[in-house]
């Protein structure tokens, strides 16, 4: 082993000198790679860390009980504020951090808003990662192409898109929003609006679902009952109650979340509608409050469990080099009370 200057280890070709190897083996090393011994990786590891190696300039230190990584993305956007903290994003990210955690893997969490260009740069910089993991496009499908290309270790949590160049799971958002809007059209209901985002790729598909089960039976879209309202619970409700002040008829929604749909509620008990009785409402995702909500939510589950154990599994076939393929997963319709019936 070669001798060791006093002023320590500044590069990974530093690292690579001291050990004997080459820079590209210290770089796999790192990142906790199968392809290098468990023999190369102690020495390579005990010199990084004897001597404070910081990797591509980021924060992280090595430490002695170092795990393999992976990083974990939530995309913001301008004016964005603590998408963490919504319950389906608080949920998702417990679902992998349970699953990396079941795999011997630590999780990387960071907040990023994906249409700043030096998007990439920041990912690469945030410490040693086997691959990134994405919760949701919004409307960053475009520069989440763009991204892939640098990052090829890379899969979201979102809709399968057709010109995509990286790999998705997430639930089937058409046949989700066609179940709940069939749902409705079962009950009674025929003056269905839709509440919900149109040009984020998750929504924009449950806003189509809606669309087909309207049009399958025999109904059209009504433009006025077609409410493009944020995701965060605040903004929501200043549309909803917005909206409701239109007087336009109606007598059930569709939300695109139970957030939304929870917001809605809140708006018509303040406008003295009632729900269900004058209006049924369904919402997506199934968050926990969902079932304790007054009423509880009829919602379209999406299985978080099962979506975090893909997303996983799929990323981490892909840092040892296998091709793996998108992912659609079924949704299921769970029937409560705030469409007045349990059928």
């Amino acid at each position: 082993m070669a001798d060791i200057d006093d002023q320590g280890v500044k590069r990974m070709e530093d690292i690579a000198r001291i050990v004997g190897v080459s820079k590209s083996t210290v770089s796999r090393a790192l990142k906790n790679s199968s392809q290098i011994s468990e023999k190369t990786k102690a020495k390579i590891r005990k010199i990084a860390f004897e001597h404070n190696y910081r990797l591509s300039g980021a924060s992280w230190q090595w430490q002695e009980s170092n795990m393999p990584a992976i990083t974990v993305v939530l995309p913001t956007g301008p004016g964005r504020r603590g998408r963490i903290s919504e319950p389906f994003t608080m949920e998702m990210v417990g679902c992998i951090a349970d699953e990396l955690l079941d795999r011997n893997h630590n999780m990387l969490l960071t907040k990023l808003p994906l249409e700043n260009q030096d998007t990439t740069k920041t990912l690469l910089s945030i410490g040693p990662s086997e691959g990134v993991i994405i919760i949701g496009q919004r409307k960053e499908h475009y520069r989440i192409r763009q991204i892939a290309r640098d990052i090829p270790n890379l899969i979201v949590w979102g809709a399968r898109l057709d010109d995509q160049n990286y790999c998705t799971v997430g639930s089937d958002n058409v046949e989700g929003g066609y179940m709940a809007t069939k749902h409705l059209l079962r009950l009674g209901r025929q003056n269905i609006a839709y509440f919900g985002d149109l040009t984020a790729a998750e929504p924009r598909h449950r806003y189509m679902g809606y669309k087909k089960a309207l049009e399958d039976t025999g109904f059209t879209v009504d433009p006025d009952l077609v409410v493009e309202t944020p995701y965060d619970q605040l903004s929501a409700f200043a549309e909803a109650r917005s909206w409701l002040r239109l007087g336009f008829k109606f007598d059930a929604i569709f939300a695109s979340s139970d957030v939304v749909a929870m917001s809605a509620i809140a708006a018509m008990r303040e406008s003295g509608i009632s729900v269900p009785d004058d209006v049924a409402v369904v919402g997506y995702d199934d968050i926990p409050m969902a079932e304790y909500y007054q009423p509880p939510l009829t919602t379209v589950r999406q299985n978080l469990m099962e979506g975090s154990s893909m997303l996983v599994d799929k990323l981490l076939r892909m840092a040892e080099g296998n091709r793996v393929r998108s992912a659609v997963m079924p949704c299921e319709l769970i029937i409560r009370q705030s469409c007045g019936s349990s059928k």
